[in-house]
Protein backbone atom coordinates (compact mmCIF):
# COMPACT_ATOMS: atom_id res chain seq x y z
CA UNK A 1 0.00 0.00 0.00
CA UNK A 2 1.43 3.33 -1.05
CA UNK A 3 1.42 6.32 1.28
CA UNK A 4 0.97 9.96 0.41
CA UNK A 5 3.81 12.45 0.63
CA UNK A 6 2.62 13.78 4.02
CA UNK A 7 2.10 10.28 5.44
CA UNK A 8 5.72 9.36 4.78
CA UNK A 9 7.62 9.04 8.11
CA UNK A 10 10.64 10.90 6.74
CA UNK A 11 8.44 13.77 5.61
CA UNK A 12 6.68 13.90 8.98
CA UNK A 13 9.99 14.05 10.82
CA UNK A 14 11.26 16.80 8.52
CA UNK A 15 8.11 18.86 9.02
CA UNK A 16 8.33 18.46 12.78
CA UNK A 17 11.95 19.60 12.74
CA UNK A 18 10.98 22.61 10.63
CA UNK A 19 8.26 23.56 13.12
CA UNK A 20 10.69 23.22 16.01
CA UNK A 21 13.23 25.35 14.13
CA UNK A 22 10.71 28.18 13.63
CA UNK A 23 9.66 27.87 17.26
CA UNK A 24 13.29 28.33 18.36
CA UNK A 25 13.52 31.43 16.14
CA UNK A 26 10.29 32.74 17.65
CA UNK A 27 11.68 32.24 21.18
CA UNK A 28 14.50 34.65 20.32
CA UNK A 29 11.95 37.39 20.98
CA UNK A 30 11.59 36.67 24.74
CA UNK A 31 15.36 36.14 24.91
CA UNK A 32 16.12 39.68 23.75
CA UNK A 33 13.30 41.06 25.91
CA UNK A 34 14.86 39.39 28.95
CA UNK A 35 18.34 40.66 28.07
CA UNK A 36 16.93 44.19 27.71
CA UNK A 37 15.24 43.83 31.11
CA UNK A 38 18.53 42.75 32.72
CA UNK A 39 20.32 45.69 31.08
CA UNK A 40 17.63 48.09 32.34
CA UNK A 41 17.89 46.78 35.91
CA UNK A 42 21.68 47.00 35.74
CA UNK A 43 21.51 50.63 34.62
CA UNK A 44 19.14 51.35 37.50
CA UNK A 45 21.65 49.73 39.87
CA UNK A 46 24.44 51.91 38.41
CA UNK A 47 22.34 55.04 38.92
CA UNK A 48 21.84 54.08 42.57
CA UNK A 49 25.60 53.52 42.97
CA UNK A 50 26.29 56.93 41.44
CA UNK A 51 23.69 58.53 43.71
CA UNK A 52 25.24 57.03 46.85
CA UNK A 53 28.74 57.89 45.58
CA UNK A 54 27.70 61.51 45.12
CA UNK A 55 27.10 61.80 48.86
CA UNK A 56 30.01 59.63 49.97
CA UNK A 57 32.78 60.27 47.44
CA UNK A 58 33.23 59.34 43.79
CA UNK A 59 36.21 57.68 42.17
CA UNK A 60 39.24 59.48 43.59
CA UNK A 61 42.37 60.67 41.83
CA UNK A 62 45.10 62.08 44.08
CA UNK A 63 48.00 63.71 42.29
CA UNK A 64 50.31 64.55 45.13
CA UNK A 65 51.66 68.13 45.45
CA UNK A 66 53.07 70.49 42.83
CA UNK A 67 54.98 73.70 43.61
CA UNK A 68 53.85 76.82 41.75
CA UNK A 69 56.16 79.84 41.48
CA UNK A 70 54.71 82.84 39.60
CA UNK A 71 57.17 84.81 37.45
CA UNK A 72 57.27 87.63 34.93
CA UNK A 73 57.35 86.59 31.31
CA UNK A 74 58.50 89.12 28.72
CA UNK A 75 56.99 88.88 25.25
CA UNK A 76 58.26 91.03 22.35
CA UNK A 77 55.57 93.31 20.96
CA UNK A 78 54.43 92.79 17.39
CA UNK A 79 54.90 96.52 16.93
CA UNK A 80 58.62 96.85 17.55
CA UNK A 81 58.23 100.56 18.25
CA UNK A 82 56.36 99.67 21.44
CA UNK A 83 57.90 98.29 24.64
CA UNK A 84 58.12 94.59 25.45
CA UNK A 85 54.93 93.20 27.02
CA UNK A 86 55.37 91.94 30.57
CA UNK A 87 52.96 89.20 31.61
CA UNK A 88 52.60 87.19 34.77
CA UNK A 89 52.54 83.41 34.47
CA UNK A 90 53.47 80.31 36.45
CA UNK A 91 56.40 77.94 36.73
CA UNK A 92 55.03 74.56 37.86
CA UNK A 93 57.56 72.28 39.57
CA UNK A 94 56.92 68.57 40.07
CA UNK A 95 58.34 66.72 43.10
CA UNK A 96 61.80 65.25 42.97
CA UNK A 97 60.44 62.24 44.84
CA UNK A 98 56.94 61.18 45.88
CA UNK A 99 56.18 58.31 48.28
CA UNK A 100 52.65 57.16 49.17
CA UNK A 101 51.98 54.44 51.72
CA UNK A 102 48.32 53.63 52.31
CA UNK A 103 45.70 51.12 53.34
CA UNK A 104 42.16 50.69 52.05
CA UNK A 105 39.14 49.33 53.90
CA UNK A 106 35.84 48.59 52.18
CA UNK A 107 32.26 48.67 53.41
CA UNK A 108 28.88 48.11 51.80
CA UNK A 109 25.80 50.27 51.99
CA UNK A 110 22.33 49.35 50.81
CA UNK A 111 19.86 51.55 48.98
CA UNK A 112 16.58 49.71 48.39
CA UNK A 113 17.56 46.41 46.70
CA UNK A 114 21.01 47.55 45.70
CA UNK A 115 24.37 46.99 47.35
CA UNK A 116 26.99 49.73 46.95
CA UNK A 117 30.67 49.02 47.66
CA UNK A 118 32.51 52.00 49.18
CA UNK A 119 35.97 52.46 50.63
CA UNK A 120 38.01 54.50 53.10
CA UNK A 121 41.75 54.97 52.75
CA UNK A 122 44.44 56.35 54.99
CA UNK A 123 47.69 57.44 53.33
CA UNK A 124 51.00 58.79 54.55
CA UNK A 125 52.59 60.90 51.82
CA UNK A 126 56.06 62.39 51.74
CA UNK A 127 58.68 63.52 49.28
CA UNK A 128 60.86 66.44 48.24
CA UNK A 129 61.20 69.31 45.76
CA UNK A 130 64.31 70.74 44.15
CA UNK A 131 64.27 74.18 42.58
CA UNK A 132 65.96 73.77 39.17
CA UNK A 133 68.77 76.01 38.04
CA UNK A 134 67.80 79.05 35.95
CA UNK A 135 69.87 77.65 33.10
CA UNK A 136 67.41 74.75 32.91
CA UNK A 137 64.22 76.80 33.20
CA UNK A 138 65.51 79.83 31.25
CA UNK A 139 63.93 82.07 33.87
CA UNK A 140 66.04 84.72 35.54
CA UNK A 141 66.03 84.59 39.33
CA UNK A 142 65.00 88.23 39.62
CA UNK A 143 61.86 87.49 37.57
CA UNK A 144 60.65 84.85 40.03
CA UNK A 145 57.95 86.04 42.46
CA UNK A 146 59.06 83.88 45.37
CA UNK A 147 56.80 85.60 47.88
CA UNK A 148 53.77 84.49 45.85
CA UNK A 149 54.75 80.83 45.62
CA UNK A 150 52.13 78.25 46.60
CA UNK A 151 51.63 74.53 46.75
CA UNK A 152 48.71 72.67 45.16
CA UNK A 153 47.53 69.06 45.22
CA UNK A 154 44.76 67.63 43.07
CA UNK A 155 41.92 65.64 44.64
CA UNK A 156 39.17 64.77 42.23
CA UNK A 157 36.27 64.69 44.71
CA UNK A 158 37.12 66.80 47.79
CA UNK A 159 33.93 65.79 49.58
CA UNK A 160 35.65 62.50 50.31
CA UNK A 161 38.41 64.16 52.39
CA UNK A 162 38.07 62.78 55.89
CA UNK A 163 40.67 64.70 57.91
CA UNK A 164 42.21 68.14 58.42
CA UNK A 165 45.31 68.20 56.24
CA UNK A 166 48.40 69.98 57.53
CA UNK A 167 51.56 69.63 55.49
CA UNK A 168 55.02 69.64 57.03
CA UNK A 169 57.18 71.84 54.77
CA UNK A 170 60.85 71.84 55.80
CA UNK A 171 59.84 71.54 59.46
CA UNK A 172 57.13 74.20 59.09
CA UNK A 173 53.47 73.27 59.43
CA UNK A 174 51.23 74.69 56.71
CA UNK A 175 47.45 74.41 56.56
CA UNK A 176 45.87 73.55 53.22
CA UNK A 177 42.80 75.36 51.91
CA UNK A 178 40.19 74.44 49.25
CA UNK A 179 40.90 75.28 45.60
CA UNK A 180 43.96 75.14 43.35
CA UNK A 181 44.37 78.80 42.33
CA UNK A 182 43.25 78.23 38.69
CA UNK A 183 45.59 75.27 38.17
CA UNK A 184 43.84 72.23 36.68
CA UNK A 185 44.64 68.68 35.60
CA UNK A 186 43.92 67.13 32.24
CA UNK A 187 43.35 63.38 32.12
CA UNK A 188 42.67 60.83 29.43
CA UNK A 189 38.91 60.06 29.73
CA UNK A 190 39.61 56.35 29.21
CA UNK A 191 41.64 56.20 32.43
CA UNK A 192 38.76 57.05 34.74
CA UNK A 193 35.19 55.77 34.93
CA UNK A 194 34.10 58.85 36.80
CA UNK A 195 32.67 61.97 35.25
CA UNK A 196 35.19 64.49 33.95
CA UNK A 197 34.40 68.11 33.40
CA UNK A 198 35.78 70.57 30.88
CA UNK A 199 38.63 72.51 32.44
CA UNK A 200 39.69 74.74 29.60
CA UNK A 201 40.45 75.29 25.95
CA UNK A 202 44.04 74.78 24.90
CA UNK A 203 45.79 74.12 21.60
CA UNK A 204 42.52 74.27 19.69
CA UNK A 205 40.92 71.49 21.80
CA UNK A 206 38.62 71.29 24.76
CA UNK A 207 40.44 69.82 27.74
CA UNK A 208 38.73 67.34 30.09
CA UNK A 209 39.84 66.65 33.63
CA UNK A 210 39.35 68.22 37.04
CA UNK A 211 40.35 71.40 38.85
CA UNK A 212 39.49 70.47 42.41
CA UNK A 213 41.97 70.12 45.23
CA UNK A 214 43.83 72.08 47.91
CA UNK A 215 46.45 74.82 48.07
CA UNK A 216 48.56 76.78 50.54
CA UNK A 217 51.05 79.64 50.44
CA UNK A 218 54.56 78.25 50.60
CA UNK A 219 57.77 80.02 51.63
CA UNK A 220 60.50 79.51 49.01
CA UNK A 221 64.07 80.69 49.25
CA UNK A 222 66.51 80.12 46.40
CA UNK A 223 69.30 79.67 48.93
CA UNK A 224 67.57 76.46 49.92
CA UNK A 225 67.70 74.16 46.92
CA UNK A 226 65.68 71.29 48.41
CA UNK A 227 62.38 71.19 50.34
CA UNK A 228 60.85 68.16 52.02
CA UNK A 229 57.17 67.65 52.70
CA UNK A 230 54.90 65.14 54.41
CA UNK A 231 51.22 64.92 55.22
CA UNK A 232 48.46 62.50 56.14
CA UNK A 233 45.47 62.10 53.82
CA UNK A 234 42.34 60.18 54.82
CA UNK A 235 39.91 59.98 51.94
CA UNK A 236 36.65 58.20 51.11
CA UNK A 237 35.49 57.17 47.68
CA UNK A 238 33.94 54.54 45.45
CA UNK A 239 34.73 52.58 42.30
CA UNK A 240 38.45 53.32 42.33
CA UNK A 241 41.49 54.99 43.90
CA UNK A 242 43.94 56.47 41.39
CA UNK A 243 47.24 58.34 41.51
CA UNK A 244 49.39 60.48 39.22
CA UNK A 245 53.18 59.98 39.01
CA UNK A 246 54.10 63.63 39.41
CA UNK A 247 57.38 62.82 41.11
CA UNK A 248 60.62 62.33 39.23
CA UNK A 249 60.54 59.10 41.19
CA UNK A 250 57.10 57.94 42.38
CA UNK A 251 56.48 55.00 44.71
CA UNK A 252 53.02 53.92 45.87
CA UNK A 253 52.25 51.12 48.31
CA UNK A 254 48.64 50.06 48.93
CA UNK A 255 47.27 47.18 50.96
CA UNK A 256 43.73 46.08 51.70
CA UNK A 257 41.59 43.14 52.77
CA UNK A 258 39.60 43.56 49.54
CA UNK A 259 40.04 40.32 47.60
CA UNK A 260 38.90 41.28 44.09
CA UNK A 261 40.99 44.30 42.96
CA UNK A 262 41.60 45.28 39.36
CA UNK A 263 44.82 47.22 38.81
CA UNK A 264 44.43 49.66 35.99
CA UNK A 265 45.85 52.73 34.30
CA UNK A 266 49.18 53.53 32.74
CA UNK A 267 51.26 51.39 35.11
CA UNK A 268 50.72 48.01 36.76
CA UNK A 269 52.16 47.10 40.15
CA UNK A 270 53.99 44.21 41.62
CA UNK A 271 51.32 42.71 43.80
CA UNK A 272 50.15 39.77 45.85
CA UNK A 273 46.44 38.98 45.88
CA UNK A 274 44.92 36.13 47.87
CA UNK A 275 42.07 35.34 50.25
CA UNK A 276 43.49 37.86 52.74
CA UNK A 277 43.35 40.78 50.27
CA UNK A 278 45.99 42.50 48.17
CA UNK A 279 49.36 44.15 48.67
CA UNK A 280 50.51 46.25 45.69
CA UNK A 281 53.58 48.36 44.98
CA UNK A 282 54.18 50.74 42.08
CA UNK A 283 57.61 52.20 41.32
CA UNK A 284 57.71 54.69 38.46
CA UNK A 285 60.85 56.43 37.26
CA UNK A 286 61.08 59.61 35.19
CA UNK A 287 61.97 57.50 32.14
CA UNK A 288 58.69 55.57 32.40
CA UNK A 289 56.28 58.48 32.09
CA UNK A 290 55.51 61.36 29.78
CA UNK A 291 55.20 64.01 32.51
CA UNK A 292 57.99 66.63 32.59
CA UNK A 293 59.77 67.69 35.78
CA UNK A 294 58.49 71.25 35.29
CA UNK A 295 56.36 73.27 32.90
CA UNK A 296 55.94 76.95 32.04
CA UNK A 297 53.29 79.25 30.58
CA UNK A 298 50.50 76.70 30.94
CA UNK A 299 48.20 76.30 33.93
CA UNK A 300 46.88 72.91 32.77
CA UNK A 301 48.95 69.93 33.94
CA UNK A 302 48.46 67.19 31.38
CA UNK A 303 48.40 63.83 33.14
CA UNK A 304 47.46 62.03 29.91
CA UNK A 305 47.27 58.28 30.42
CA UNK A 306 49.87 58.24 33.21
CA UNK A 307 47.23 57.91 35.93
CA UNK A 308 47.22 54.51 37.65
CA UNK A 309 45.60 52.77 40.59
CA UNK A 310 43.07 50.15 41.60
CA UNK A 311 39.38 49.64 40.87
CA UNK A 312 37.39 48.75 43.97
CA UNK A 313 34.02 47.40 42.93
CA UNK A 314 32.17 44.16 42.30
CA UNK A 315 33.14 43.50 38.68
CA UNK A 316 30.90 40.47 38.10
CA UNK A 317 27.70 41.32 39.96
CA UNK A 318 24.33 39.56 39.88
CA UNK A 319 23.25 41.43 36.76
CA UNK A 320 26.41 40.58 34.83
CA UNK A 321 26.00 36.89 35.72
CA UNK A 322 22.29 36.96 34.84
CA UNK A 323 23.14 38.57 31.50
CA UNK A 324 25.72 35.88 30.77
CA UNK A 325 23.16 33.20 31.67
CA UNK A 326 20.57 34.85 29.40
CA UNK A 327 22.90 34.49 26.42
CA UNK A 328 22.64 30.71 26.85
CA UNK A 329 18.82 30.70 26.75
CA UNK A 330 18.60 29.35 23.19
CA UNK A 331 21.11 26.63 24.08
CA UNK A 332 18.80 25.61 26.96
CA UNK A 333 15.84 25.50 24.60
CA UNK A 334 17.56 23.65 21.73
CA UNK A 335 19.00 20.91 23.95
CA UNK A 336 15.71 20.43 25.80
CA UNK A 337 13.79 20.26 22.54
CA UNK A 338 16.38 17.77 21.27
CA UNK A 339 15.75 15.44 24.21
CA UNK A 340 11.97 15.72 23.83
CA UNK A 341 12.17 15.17 20.07
CA UNK A 342 14.40 12.09 20.39
CA UNK A 343 12.04 10.67 23.00
CA UNK A 344 9.20 11.27 20.56
CA UNK A 345 11.06 9.40 17.81
CA UNK A 346 12.27 6.50 19.95
CA UNK A 347 8.96 5.89 21.72
CA UNK A 348 6.93 6.63 18.57
CA UNK A 349 4.60 9.02 20.35
CA UNK A 350 3.09 12.23 19.08
CA UNK A 351 3.94 15.50 20.89
CA UNK A 352 2.14 18.58 19.67
CA UNK A 353 4.12 21.70 18.74
CA UNK A 354 2.09 23.58 21.36
CA UNK A 355 3.62 21.35 24.03
CA UNK A 356 7.08 22.27 22.75
CA UNK A 357 6.04 25.93 22.99
CA UNK A 358 4.99 25.58 26.64
CA UNK A 359 8.32 23.95 27.47
CA UNK A 360 10.13 26.80 25.69
CA UNK A 361 8.18 29.41 27.67
CA UNK A 362 8.95 27.55 30.92
CA UNK A 363 12.66 27.80 30.13
CA UNK A 364 12.29 31.52 29.30
CA UNK A 365 10.53 32.13 32.62
CA UNK A 366 13.58 30.62 34.34
CA UNK A 367 15.63 33.70 33.42
CA UNK A 368 13.08 36.18 34.75
CA UNK A 369 12.94 34.18 37.98
CA UNK A 370 16.74 34.22 38.08
CA UNK A 371 16.87 38.01 37.68
CA UNK A 372 14.13 38.84 40.19
CA UNK A 373 15.27 36.43 42.91
CA UNK A 374 18.96 37.41 42.55
CA UNK A 375 18.12 41.01 43.50
CA UNK A 376 17.09 39.73 46.95
CA UNK A 377 19.15 36.62 47.64
CA UNK A 378 22.15 36.76 45.29
CA UNK A 379 22.90 34.94 42.08
CA UNK A 380 23.79 31.50 43.42
CA UNK A 381 20.65 31.05 45.52
CA UNK A 382 18.53 32.50 42.70
CA UNK A 383 20.03 30.16 40.11
CA UNK A 384 19.44 27.00 42.12
CA UNK A 385 15.97 28.09 43.24
CA UNK A 386 14.85 29.01 39.71
CA UNK A 387 16.46 25.86 38.27
CA UNK A 388 14.68 23.57 40.75
CA UNK A 389 11.34 25.26 40.02
CA UNK A 390 11.81 25.06 36.22
CA UNK A 391 13.10 21.48 36.15
CA UNK A 392 10.29 20.39 38.46
CA UNK A 393 7.67 22.05 36.27
CA UNK A 394 8.96 20.46 33.05
CA UNK A 395 9.30 17.04 34.76
CA UNK A 396 5.70 17.07 35.97
CA UNK A 397 4.50 18.21 32.56
CA UNK A 398 6.50 15.49 30.80
CA UNK A 399 4.76 12.80 32.84
CA UNK A 400 1.65 13.53 30.80
CA UNK A 401 3.52 13.71 27.47
CA UNK A 402 5.59 10.54 27.63
CA UNK A 403 4.39 6.95 27.84
CA UNK A 404 6.55 5.97 30.79
CA UNK A 405 8.10 7.58 33.83
CA UNK A 406 11.58 6.48 32.74
CA UNK A 407 11.61 8.98 29.86
CA UNK A 408 10.55 11.79 32.22
CA UNK A 409 13.30 10.85 34.68
CA UNK A 410 15.87 10.84 31.86
CA UNK A 411 14.67 14.30 30.77
CA UNK A 412 14.95 15.55 34.37
CA UNK A 413 18.49 14.17 34.73
CA UNK A 414 19.55 15.76 31.46
CA UNK A 415 18.03 19.11 32.46
CA UNK A 416 19.87 18.96 35.81
CA UNK A 417 23.11 18.27 33.93
CA UNK A 418 22.42 21.13 31.51
CA UNK A 419 21.67 23.66 34.27
CA UNK A 420 24.75 22.55 36.19
CA UNK A 421 26.90 22.79 33.07
CA UNK A 422 25.73 26.33 32.28
CA UNK A 423 26.25 27.37 35.93
CA UNK A 424 29.82 26.10 35.75
CA UNK A 425 30.51 28.08 32.56
CA UNK A 426 29.12 31.27 34.15
CA UNK A 427 31.46 30.90 37.14
CA UNK A 428 34.53 30.36 34.99
CA UNK A 429 36.47 33.27 33.54
CA UNK A 430 39.71 32.22 31.86
CA UNK A 431 38.52 28.73 30.81
CA UNK A 432 34.87 29.50 30.01
CA UNK A 433 35.39 29.18 26.24
CA UNK A 434 37.30 25.92 26.63
CA UNK A 435 34.66 24.41 28.92
CA UNK A 436 31.86 25.53 26.61
CA UNK A 437 33.51 24.11 23.49
CA UNK A 438 34.30 20.76 25.13
CA UNK A 439 30.78 20.54 26.57
CA UNK A 440 29.13 21.18 23.21
CA UNK A 441 31.39 18.61 21.57
CA UNK A 442 30.35 16.02 24.16
CA UNK A 443 26.66 16.87 23.63
CA UNK A 444 26.94 16.46 19.84
CA UNK A 445 28.88 13.21 20.26
CA UNK A 446 26.26 11.83 22.69
CA UNK A 447 23.44 12.80 20.31
CA UNK A 448 25.15 11.04 17.41
CA UNK A 449 25.66 7.94 19.54
CA UNK A 450 22.05 7.80 20.73
CA UNK A 451 20.59 8.36 17.25
CA UNK A 452 22.95 6.06 15.32
CA UNK A 453 20.40 3.21 15.01
CA UNK A 454 17.23 5.21 14.44
CA UNK A 455 15.53 4.26 11.15
CA UNK A 456 14.39 7.73 10.12
CA UNK A 457 12.50 6.55 7.02
CA UNK A 458 11.13 3.30 8.39
CA UNK A 459 7.38 3.32 8.85
CA UNK A 460 6.17 2.12 12.23
CA UNK A 461 4.06 -0.98 12.56
CA UNK A 462 1.17 1.02 13.98
CA UNK A 463 1.60 3.59 11.17
CA UNK A 464 1.81 6.40 13.70
CA UNK A 465 2.51 9.87 12.27
CA UNK A 466 4.79 12.39 13.94
CA UNK A 467 3.05 15.67 13.21
CA UNK A 468 -0.37 16.78 14.22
Amino acid sequence: MTTSFFQNPGTQITLKLALIFFLVIFLLIPKFMILDLIDERQKLSESVINEVSTGWGAEQIHTGPALIIPYYHFVPNVDKTKPIVKTKTNLILMPESLHIDGSVTTESKYRSLYKVLLYKSGMKINGSFKVPDDKITNIKQEDLLLDEAFLIMGIKDPKGINNKIDIQWNNQQLTLHPGMENISFNINPQVSTGQSTEVGYYGGQHISGFKTGLHTKTPVDLNNKEYTFSYQLDIKGSKGLMFAPLGKSTEVHLKSAFTDPVFTGGFLPEHKTDANGFDARWKILEYNKSLPSFQKDNDIIDLGDNVFGVKIRHLIDNYAKSYRAGKYMILFIILTFLVVFLTEIVERIRIHIFQYTLIGFALAIFFTLLLSISEFYGFDAAYFGAAIATIGLIFLYSLGMFRNRKSSVILMVLLCSLFGYIYLIIQLEKTALLAGSVGLFVIIAATMYVTRRIKWFEESASNNSFVE
